[in-house]
Formats: C-alpha cells, structure tokens, sequence
C-alpha cells in the first residue's frame, strides 16, 4: 500500500499539477512539501546503496 506522499509523487511524475492534487485530496502546501522531502529522502537511499555499490566493486 502506497503512503499519500508516494500517490503525490506518482501523480506528479505522471503530470498532473500540483493544483489539481490540492483539489482532488484537499492537500495543504504543507503535504506537498512533506511528499518532496520524502523524495528526496528516497534518493538519497538508492544514491548511498549505489555510493556502496561503487565502493565494493573498487576493493575487489
């Protein structure tokens, strides 16, 4: 099951605006920022498992 911020993601990456969302979910500015920062906290995962990765492959 999706949590709201990964549904704002999606949608967003699908196109749809940020206005639209606020009116389908009745989102504050505050849950938009709150999917943001769950974004970027995503990424930064998947970059540190790729920096691991990387770092792995190198000693070998």
């Amino acid at each position: 099951m999706k949590t709201m911020s990964e549904v704002i993601l999606d949608r967003i990456a699908d196109g749809t605006s940020i206005a639209q969302l606020k009116r389908e979910y009745g989102l504050s500015q505050k849950d938009i920022i709150t999917a943001a920062l769950f974004g970027v906290a995503e990424l930064r995962e998947e970059y540190m498992a790729l920096l691991a990765k990387n770092k792995k492959k190198k000693f070998r």
